[in-house]
């Protein structure tokens, strides 16, 4: 991938960001007044969760501005962490919602339940539910088409708000047809039910993306990408004749760290500078790494002490 192509791809994550943000406000805006309007904590709790995903898309976009910078005289390895710090935020936030949402909803279930209009609380939830799911498909492809932590980020957002959403359209529908019925008396309660539903199955995801940025943030080497560097130096080793190799690799956001260092033997001679440089293009070309996003460093020594 050429520089072009990755400040094309940039331009693109801050574009779908930004109209993510504007979607994302709007379905807000239209859930919580319609949860307010008919008495539903849960719809209120959708729009709210939907208000924290836009906020944290809006710290994406800037994030992916400073990703664009490149390196500076303070930041001389780039704003990578930031990626995953701002993925780890996110994840804390929503998850601190989604606590905050269960004992509510606990709340309600061990008091006199709570009285909802829930025809028009089905039709908004299935309609925003099948919005959400489509903008989570769409901004899903995008984020694999252009590595993008903070568009898969954004992606599961609007896939679990989908989710959510859904669940409670159908749900709302079933209390509406329950009215009238012997389990009449159990319709106040269905939408605290919900909502302590939703949370336990919605605090899944945002532990999982917290799990994987804090790997991140303290370095945890990928064993994918350890396996794929350690496999390629092998390759170099038997058909170069070096005698050992040693390598380390890191990941941060979608930047990748990798450090190999070669030990020459005694009788490899003097060789030219582009004999090494040949060795660093193949490794290279093998891992696709292309800067700024990949920090290649590739060593030779006669030393194993520097291995």
């Amino acid at each position: 991938m050429t520089n072009l192509q990755q400040d094309t791809d940039s331009h693109e994550e801050r574009r779908t960001l930004v109209y993510s943000i504007i979607v994302t406000a709007l379905d807000a805006a239209v859930g919580i007044s319609v949860g307010l309007v008919i008495n539903s904590s849960s719809i209120v709790f959708d729009g709210v969760y939907s208000v924290i995903d836009a906020a944290m898309t809006g710290l994406s976009v800037g994030v992916s501005l400073l990703l664009t910078r490149g390196s500076t005289r303070y930041f001389q390895f780039g704003f990578w962490q930031f990626e995953p710090m701002l993925v780890l935020l996110n994840s804390v936030v929503l998850a601190l919602s989604c606590g905050y949402a269960l004992l509510g909803a606990l709340n309600d279930l061990f008091s006199v339940g709570r009285a909802v209009s829930f025809g028009p609380g089905a039709a908004y939830g299935i309609v925003a539910g099948l919005l959400a799911l489509l903008m989570a498909y769409v901004i899903g492809r995008r984020a694999k088409r252009l590595d993008s932590e903070l568009l898969l980020m954004d992606a599961r957002n609007w896939f679990a708000s989908g989710l959510v959403s859904v669940a409670l359209g159908i749900s709302f529908w079933i209390a509406a047809r329950m009215h009238g019925t012997s389990y009449d008396h159990l319709v106040p309660y269905l939408d605290p039910a919900v909502l302590a539903t939703l949370s336990l199955l919605l605090l899944p995801l945002p532990l999982r993306a917290c799990w994987r940025s804090v790997k991140d943030i303290i370095q945890v080497a990928p064993v994918d990408l350890d396996e794929e560097v350690r496999e390629i130096a092998r390759d170099i080793q038997k058909r170069y004749g070096f005698e050992n190799f040693s390598s380390y690799v890191a990941k941060m956001g979608r930047a990748r760290f990798v450090d190999i260092t070669f030990l020459a033997p005694d009788d490899l001679g003097p060789r030219e500078v582009d004999f090494f440089d040949g060795i660093r293009r193949e490794i290279a070309e093998r891992l696709e790494a292309v800067p700024p996003s990949h920090w290649l460093n590739i060593e030779f020594t006669s030393d194993e002490a520097w291995l």
